[in-house]
């Protein structure tokens, strides 16, 4: 097999797709990830507050 065959090959694949449920995974879990640095800051905010009082 030479090259040119192995590439003729391989053009033939499809692209793969991005699926809509993996996006929404991904929303999902950028957003709970916000949150959490929220969270975190939050509690870090009262912490040094409660300490400097």
């Amino acid at each position: 097999m030479s090259q040119v065959d192995a590439t003729d090959k391989l053009s033939g694949l499809e692209e793969p797709r991005t699926s809509l449920f993996a996006v929404g995974w991904l929303a999902i879990a950028a957003i709970s990830m916000v949150g959490w640095i929220y969270a975190l800051g939050w509690l870090a905010w009262r912490l040094v507050d409660w300490l400097w009082s």
